[in-house]
């Protein structure tokens, strides 16, 4: 990078997938001072060129042609950058990551180069610009300081066990904080990490792997429960009785193992059989047979979901933070958690309420503003320095951390009922055939819900009654059955909230919801706004009449 001229203070970006290139382009960018600038993949053109006008980038890494083709349709974008670096190259027009790796070897005294630069970098040198996902509007550059990421890693290392011998499955976005606290707790921890080859094999790729700890979104967990209830409802009748005894039993268990007491005899034995019949082998299937804990960070999950899978055996950890607070600012531990809490702060972070239930944050691992946007960072901070971080929670007798929604995404119904929309799209979206769902009903009279299909999942149910069935989302929701069966598993979620939190419409959509279409952040999470204006008229058309 210093033979590109890259000096302290200049910002190198990075488009690329999560590999094991974006690390190692990222920790020479860190070593030299210079600061370095995720871009998530799944970008179009246009906020490519945004983002790289906006950091100021100057040197760009690209992971292939196609990343390296969106430059060239943005008007004018390759010119307005010093150099451009292609991982899978060569290709024509710039550079190979090879052959800056040769000019760097090639250097003279480059050795001693490399000490000093890294040396001369100190905790309030800006380290990085992560950019927000953009749900509702232009992402905002957050500048976080290796301050920042050292103190979160090193917090969450003398909190969370590890081993040398730890081994995890990388397949979150680089570009986003909860996989880069990850990938740099691993480094000071030695863990070793493995990249999943997409997340379409994600699974297949831990099976293989098997971790011993992972990193992981509630939607991973939500599909991966919703697989499982699936998949059970298709085995022989003795064998889901098995299951079912298997997780009755370990439910039971869960109080005692919870508080770390023994088991009372009359269910030690029970439990060893179980765990034999039904918990180890389901593990072992699922995630190998190294695995101690699993966490999760970036949106609350399901309590129900997290008691479930600790009733199997399998220990899901939440944390909380946002990418202001360098990911984690609250973790759950093995020997200290609550289900559908998000864990007690680090050590030295304060968390705190507002008056009207916003949950403030203050701490080492703070950012140090927006970049370029004063105004929006003077908005983001009390006047004693508390960060505002736009989710609604409590905090209980014990000091766990618990968030309800995000302050913007609560609806207030037209009779002052306010709702939060999260937790009803998580209680829809365990339906083992539906892929996401959205809750609306902002200043209206009653809330109504979009579905799309879970493509493969419906799939696999239509052909198993004999229907003709492809993993063409439209195709799968014209079915007649595949609606009836839909309409009738919302209907028992809904029986199981309150009236003015059931939904009282709802639209099957064919069509399925993805980072790429621009209807999820890369973190798989809902951009409200997209969807909402695209599928206005239906929305309204909901409440006609």
């Amino acid at each position: 990078l210093a033979e590109l001229g890259v000096a302290r203070g200049d910002r190198v970006g990075i488009l690329s997938q999560t590999r094991p290139e974006w690390g190692l382009v990222d920790l020479a960018v860190l070593h030299l001072g210079a600061v370095s600038v995720g871009i998530y993949p799944t970008l179009l053109a246009d906020e490519v060129a945004y983002l790289v006008d906006h950091a100021s980038i100057e040197v760009l890494f690209v992971e292939d042609a196609e990343q390296l083709a969106k430059l060239d349709a943005a008007d004018g974008l390759r010119g307005r950058l010093r150099q451009v670096v292609v991982l899978d190259g060569p290709c024509e027009g710039a550079l190979s990551l090879a052959a800056i790796e040769a000019r760097g070897q090639a250097a003279p005294d480059g050795a001693g180069r490399f000490e000093a630069a890294w040396r001369a970098v100190g905790p309030d040198d800006l380290a990085t610009l992560i950019y927000t996902s953009g749900t509702t509007g232009r992402p905002k550059g957050a500048m976080l300081t290796h301050g920042n990421l050292c103190y979160v890693v090193h917090a969450g290392a003398e909190v969370l066990p590890h081993r040398p011998s730890d081994v995890s499955v990388a397949f979150l976005p680089m570009a986003h904080a909860l996989q880069r606290a990850a990938f740099y707790g691993a480094l000071l921890t030695g863990a070793v990490g493995y990249y999943a080859a997409s997340t379409q094999t994600l699974m297949d790729d831990i099976r293989e792997v098997e971790p011993t700890v992972q990193v992981s979104v509630p939607r991973l967990w939500e599909k991966l429960h919703a697989r499982l209830e699936a998949t059970v409802g298709t085995l022989p009748p003795r064998r889901r009785r098995i299951f079912a005894w298997g997780l009755a039993v370990g439910r039971e268990a869960a109080p005692y193992r919870k508080r770390g007491v023994p088991l009372p005899l009359s269910l030690r034995a029970r439990y060893a059989l179980a765990c034999r019949l039904v918990h180890d082998p389901l593990k072992r299937r699922v995630f190998g047979r190294r695995i101690r804990y699993l966490t999760s960070g970036g949106a609350p999950v399901d309590p129900e979901i997290l008691e479930y899978f600790y009733a199997l055996g399998l220990l899901v950890l939440e944390g909380w933070g946002l990418t202001e607070t360098a990911a984690p600012a609250t973790l759950n531990l093995p020997r200290s958690f609550k289900f559908g809490s998000v864990g007690k702060p680090l050590a030295g972070t304060e968390v705190r309420v507002a008056e009207d239930g916003e949950l403030l944050v203050r701490g080492p691992g703070v950012f140090r503003g927006y970049y370029r946007d004063p105004e929006a960072t003077e908005a983001a901070f009390t006047e004693d320095g508390f960060f505002r971080t736009g989710d609604i929670g409590t905090i209980d007798a014990d000091g766990f951390v618990f968030v309800t929604d995000r302050k913007k995404n609560l609806i207030v119904l037209s009779n002052g009922k306010n709702i939060a929309p999260q937790k009803i799209e998580n209680l829809l979206g365990s339906i083992p055939l539906v892929g996401n769902a959205l809750v609306h009903g902002d200043r209206r009279n009653y809330l109504v819900a979009l579905l799309t299909p879970d493509v493969e999942e419906a799939a696999r149910w239509a052909r198993a009654r004999g229907l003709e069935a492809s993993e063409d989302p439209a195709s799968l929701a014209a079915l007649p059955e595949f609606r009836a069966a839909i309409d009738a598993a919302v209907r028992e979620k809904n029986a199981a909230l309150p009236r003015f939190e059931q939904v009282k419409k709802w639209v099957l959509l064919g069509e399925v919801w993805n980072p790429e279409g621009g209807e999820l952040t890369p973190t798989l999470k809902l951009k409200r706004r997209v969807i909402e204006e695209r599928h206005r008229a239906l929305l309204d058309g909901l409440y006609a009449g």
